[in-house]
């Protein structure tokens, strides 16, 4: 069966576009500036701070330097004593052990973490990773058959597995002790297992629930250390905290609690990693690393888009062999079909971005409603969810993607306007083949049998919880400032709130009534813009990247509002503060 929505029209006329709603956080007062003085930051800082819960020069100070005794006890995890003590036994009686991960980032950090850990204590472990296309994402039936059949005794999941009530009653009648471990939602069963060690979990008594996948198999990892090898916890540590502070910051968990410890830390060692294929990959993507100078945008934007583009378009096995290798060629190969793949994600995404937004505008129903649900043939399963995210970011409104092959629609979603996706899939189980995520991220499969059923059920569900006001895009700041707050200082205060991410966004400032003195277009097209502006008084460079019909009418003499992120730029040994400007309008 086809699609029911219309082909690919590439002549289309653009809707208006709403007009965005500016708005900042706070601004600094009274008790920011005395709290700024304690801690040694700015009251622009601290304003910040306040606006994210640190109101307090214990919350403030413990932020911006979080110590290692904030890790929680891992012992306190959902089944973690039965699991310890079947890996234990494993490992000491040399049973053959398969770790089955997932082909995202956070499922192949997961693999990679538990087989050279357990590989190091002398464990028999082999590993195994889904294809996307033709197994798709969890465990399977077909998994334990094959594990059973080549003498395995223990199965050890890695990010996923805590829907799979079928394999894991399989597992129970080939006599495979099961151990799962994940982060994902649990249904309202849980899988048979030997143990499942998921803080998700409705029994946890962990405290925190947002640990990644990568982020539970570090502490599943870490108790088995220190319960039956305390001589290797410390060099565990040393060893793979960089692997779960990427999972962080690369499947967006809240960067908040133990998460930031994880993600600060496994930054830092990153930053030094004398893993091949790490340095390999921070290679073509063209890390250039000193120090402390490693940003969770790097991991975010330049270490994970390559990583999961192997999963995406071909194998993500190549993006474990990449993180277990100790051969410096093989690395560098490795990383090359990793960067190549990557480029050929993005040509893709961008053709079918742009065919869906053609869609959207050409229907006048489809740009009507509250929610972005389309499917379509011959467009390329790995892609999905990042389609279904860039139309979410450009339509202010969730938007759920799907490609068809044979009568059956696989697809993800995104989303946006506050709408919960997890809700979502469990008001549309019935339909579906399977599905999971949480509430920002989701994944499904279904028969086009139900196609328009389904399509009815996301939409109503959308109705319900979205308003017209919820599309409106919202241009937000986390502090409005005026020129004399911004120096170096500020700018340097500002990245002591790294590593930014989910829960932790990069921190934005406002401008008002900027005026702009002169400027350039640079780019090899002329598709970055560079200003010189005054803001009471004080002049500052601004770089505006691709701003596109955004900077229309802004010209010299022009006073415009700014939303902008403070960096520090430094070029042939000089430092200046420099505006990257996200967002501008005429005032």
């Amino acid at each position: 069966m086809t699609p029911t929505s219309p082909p690919f029209r590439p002549q289309f006329k653009p809707a208006v576009k709403p007009v965005a709603r500016w708005q900042s956080a706070t601004s600094p007062n009274s008790d920011d500036a005395r709290i700024a003085q304690s801690c040694g930051i700015s009251p622009v800082t601290a304003a910040i701070l306040r606006v994210r819960g640190h109101d307090s020069v214990e919350k403030v100070r413990c932020f911006l330097e979080p110590d290692l005794c904030g890790l929680r006890d891992p012992m306190n995890l959902p089944d973690i004593v039965p699991a310890l003590e079947r890996l234990h036994r494993a490992v000491v009686q040399k049973e053959p052990i398969l770790i089955y991960g997932d082909y995202d980032v956070d499922g192949v950090t997961s693999t990679a973490l538990l087989v050279r850990s357990l590989r190091s204590l002398g464990a028999d472990v082999d590993f195994r990773l889904p294809e996307r296309k033709g197994e798709g994402y969890g465990l399977n039936v077909g998994v334990m058959d094959e594990a059973h059949a080549t003498g395995k005794k223990l199965v050890l999941t890695a990010d996923c597995g805590i829907r799979d009530i079928e394999p894991a009653s399989r597992a129970r009648e080939l006599g495979l002790d099961l151990i799962i471990t994940d982060h994902h939602e649990p249904g309202t069963e849980l899988p048979n297992a030997l143990a499942v060690v998921n803080p998700k979990r409705h029994d946890s008594q962990y405290g925190f629930n947002d640990l990644s996948g990568c982020g539970v198999a570090f502490k599943v990892m870490q108790a088995l250390m220190q319960k039956g090898w305390p001589q290797h916890a410390d060099s565990f540590w040393e060893k793979f905290v960089e692997l779960a502070g990427m999972a962080a910051i690369a499947d967006c968990v809240s960067l908040t609690d133990e998460n930031r410890i994880l993600a600060r830390e496994g930054l830092r060692r990153l930053a030094k990693t004398n893993k091949l294929g790490l340095v390999a990959l921070m290679q073509v993507a063209r890390l250039k690393i000193s120090g402390d100078s490693l940003r969770g945008s790097h991991v975010g934007f330049g270490l994970a888009p390559r990583l999961n583009a192997a999963g995406r378009l071909d194998s993500a096995t190549k993006s474990l062999q990449l993180l277990l290798s100790s051969d410096r060629d093989e690395c560098r190969q490795l990383a090359q079909e990793l960067e190549d793949h990557n480029l050929a994600r993005r040509e893709l995404q961008a053709r079918i971005v742009e065919e869906v937004v053609a869609r959207v505008y050409a229907e006048s129903d489809l740009v009507k409603e509250q929610a972005i649900v389309v499917s379509g043939e011959n467009w390329h399963g790995g892609v999905m969810g990042l389609v279904a995210g860039r139309l979410a970011e450009r339509f202010h409104r969730p938007a759920l993607v799907f490609n068809v092959i044979d009568g059956t629609a696989t697809g993800s979603g995104r989303s946006a306007a506050g709408f919960n996706l997890h809700h979502m899939v469990e008001a549309t189980r019935p339909l579906l083949q399977k599905g999971g995520g949480h509430a920002a991220a989701c994944g499904m499969t279904l028969d086009m049998d139900n196609w328009d059923e389904f399509r009815a059920r996301v939409l109503q569900c959308a109705h319900e919880q979205i308003s017209p006001d919820d599309m409106i895009p919202v241009v937000e700041a986390d502090c409005e400032i005026t020129g004399r707050d911004l120096s170096l200082q500020l700018a340097r205060d500002l990245e002591k709130l790294e590593p930014c991410g989910m829960g932790n966004t990069e921190p934005r400032l406002m401008l008002r009534g900027v005026k702009i003195l002169d400027g350039k277009s640079m780019g090899q097209k002329g598709e970055h813009l560079k200003w010189s502006i005054e803001a009471d008084g004080q002049r500052f460079e601004a770089v505006w990247w691709r701003p596109g019909e955004r900077a229309a009418g802004m010209g010299f003499g022009k006073a415009v509002d700014l939303c902008f992120v403070p960096e520090i730029n430094e070029w042939n040994g000089n430092t200046r503060l420099q505006l990257n400007i996200k967002e501008a309008r005429i005032k």
